[in-house]
């Protein structure tokens, strides 16, 4: 083997390591969370009900986020996650099979709310435009995000009051079997990704057209694979971990 078949010996190696790194760390977090969650899948798993009671102003639990935005004064404000955070405010949730569950104030439980990006959203040009000479100083602006569960409200609860609990809006276990298929997804594709470009490189002759256009597309998919790896931790987060971020930009006039 010369220098040249040596590299790309070498090259070929290395591409493989990090396939199989990437895909095993997104398979090695996912049994983590399936660990976590056990209880998501355990015996009636979670249970739907309705909220009948609840403390201060009929909110039954809220899920806070609390972030910063900037911005340079001309493009849009950016906004990063200083905090996230739940809290139960007390109350009784009414389950379908008919028993009442009441909730203490402070307990410890994971909030999970839909629509946050929703409420996070530009609303008019006036709140961007309030908001833009705060974004601009140093310190930025910073905004609170509250997502409530209120009474009327149709929730799942997952696990027990005094020990593990999830009180989500939507059914959790459904966030469990798509982390699940996600991540089944995620290593199969970057397997068969890897095979087809493997195979591409080895097309004889070697280092004719196919072989480099399989390099190429070797080296183009080892960029790409750290990216797909972390969309993946990003989006298989729990939501009361989620990332939010986003920004806001500028809306346009009537």
């Amino acid at each position: 083997m010369d220098f040249t078949g040596f590299m790309a010996a070498f090259a070929l190696a290395a591409f493989w390591v990090n396939t199989l790194l990437i895909a095993g760390a997104g398979w090695s977090e996912c049994a983590g969370l399936r660990r976590r969650y056990a209880f998501l899948s355990r015996g009636t798993g979670a249970r739907r009900g309705v909220v009948t009671a609840a403390g201060a102003d009929g909110v039954v639990a809220l899920y806070t986020v609390v972030q910063v935005g900037r911005s340079n004064g001309r493009g849009p404000i950016l906004f990063h996650d200083r905090s996230r955070g739940s809290r139960v405010l007390g109350g009784v949730v009414a389950l379908a099979d008919g028993e009442r569950r009441e909730l203490a104030e402070g307990a410890a439980a994971e909030v999970w709310v839909s629509g946050l990006p929703r409420a996070a959203a530009c609303p008019d040009t006036a709140s961007f435009a309030g908001a833009l000479p705060a974004a601009t100083r140093a310190a930025g602006w910073e905004r609170r995000l509250e997502l409530p569960l209120r009474v009327g409200d149709t929730i799942w609860l997952a696990g027990q009051v005094d020990g593990e609990l999830v009180i989500a809006d939507a059914d959790p276990r459904r966030w469990l079997a798509r982390v699940t298929w996600w991540t089944a997804a995620l290593v199969l594709g970057l397997l068969v990704v890897a095979g087809a470009c493997t195979a591409a490189c080895l097309w004889p002759p070697v280092f004719g057209t196919v072989s480099k256009l399989g390099a190429f597309a070797g080296l183009v998919a080892f960029n790409l694979f750290q990216l797909v790896g972390k969309l993946h931790h990003d989006a298989i987060q729990p939501p009361s971990l989620r990332v939010l971020d986003g920004q806001w930009s500028a809306p346009r006039g009537r």
